[in-house]
């Protein structure tokens, strides 16, 4: 019985607990959506969850895989433009023009390998964080707002800092 009390009591905490950060939740929103706009918009929050969080280990994949996409483009890019020089260099008979493609191949091919072994520069600011630190909270929310005397709802997943208290920018869903 002891223990029915307790489980009820934490229950109760919890509940409590999460309209509490709910409430900060809707404040941030509200004041971001408002933010620049006339005060007569009638805004109301209808439903709003929690979806997740982005963690220092979740940015550093995002970084990374971008810097990854990024250099392979580039690296393309330098590769068809060798291919370009080999081809000319295949249909001139002129010494100095033959010497000159060589040369751009070469230097060609040295970036080629040099962005494929270049690392991301991007990163520094995470060296002495824990993996696990949040970054933002993901908060689904769906509103209404009385556009010309005509209810509108929106939802939008919202990016908050992990305290709640500022909101980074949103994303339709």
């Amino acid at each position: 019985m002891k223990n029915v009390v307790y489980l009820l009591i934490a229950v109760f905490l919890a509940s409590c607990g999460g309209s509490g950060t709910n409430s900060i939740y809707g404040k941030t929103i509200t004041e971001y959506l408002l933010k620049g706009k006339s005060n007569d918009l009638d805004l109301k929050v209808v439903e709003m969850t929690e979806q997740g969080k982005v963690t220092v280990a979740d940015s550093i994949a995002y970084l990374t895989d971008e810097f990854r996409k990024d250099r392979q483009l580039i690296v393309k890019r330098v590769e068809l433009a060798k291919k370009m020089t080999e081809e000319l260099l295949s249909k001139t008979k002129r010494q100095n023009e033959i010497d000159r493609y060589n040369a751009d191949i070469v230097v060609m091919n040295n970036r080629i390998d040099s962005l494929k072994n270049l690392v991301p520069d991007n990163l520094q600011g995470y060296d002495s964080r824990n993996a696990n630190d949040a970054l933002a909270i993901i908060v689904r929310c769906k509103y209404s707002v009385q556009l010309a005397g005509k209810p509108i709802e929106e939802t939008f997943d919202f990016y908050l800092s992990p305290d709640g208290s500022k909101c980074y920018g949103k994303k339709g869903i």
